[in-house]
């Protein structure tokens, strides 16, 4: 039987299914893997290399500015929505939490034809920040440039994925 992800009742639509998941993902599989053996990533050289910093206010990340990565050939990825790509990175704490690790074949539905495994490492204040972010979405979301590509309801719906997911995490 395969294994299932912890975080598969979030995962694919608006968490872990959109062009920002694809960035995210492509950020994650430009480096070296061994088979089925981990690799480290450490979140806040994620958040880094994302041009995220802990300098920002928590509503700072309402509008999406100017959060990109470029890869090893110097081509830029940009990020379209910020709130996007922080759900993504915190449900995928998440997942490293309850089950140590995550092969990104999962994360991206079964397309990579790399079997890549990772784990994030995350310390105290970067999660206190994405924990703050999303409790700020959860009471927020209307406020968030996500809401012009999505319903009310929709929104809603992403804002109570977001409770759980906070409810989830281990600080």
């Amino acid at each position: 039987m395969e294994a299932r992800m912890y975080i598969e009742r979030w995962w694919g639509e608006y968490i872990g299914g959109t062009d920002d998941t694809c960035t995210l993902i492509d950020y994650l599989v430009n480096r070296e893997f061994e088979i089925e053996i981990p690799v480290e990533i450490n979140v806040k050289n994620m958040l880094q290399d994302f041009q995220l910093t802990n300098a920002r206010e928590i509503k700072d990340f309402r509008q999406t500015k100017d959060i990109y990565f470029s890869n090893d050939n110097g081509h830029r990825q940009d990020i379209g929505c910020a709130i996007n790509f922080l759900m993504d990175v915190t449900a995928i704490i998440v997942e490293c939490q309850k089950n140590e690790k995550v092969r990104l074949v999962d994360l991206d539905g079964g397309n990579l034809d790399k079997n890549a495994v990772i784990s994030l490492k995350v310390e105290k204040e970067d999660l206190a920040l994405l924990r703050g972010i999303l409790e700020d979405f959860v009471h927020h979301p209307l406020r968030y440039d996500l809401a012009e590509f999505c319903s009310e309801d929709d929104m809603r719906e992403i804002a109570k994925h977001c409770k759980e997911i906070i409810a989830e995490l281990n600080m």
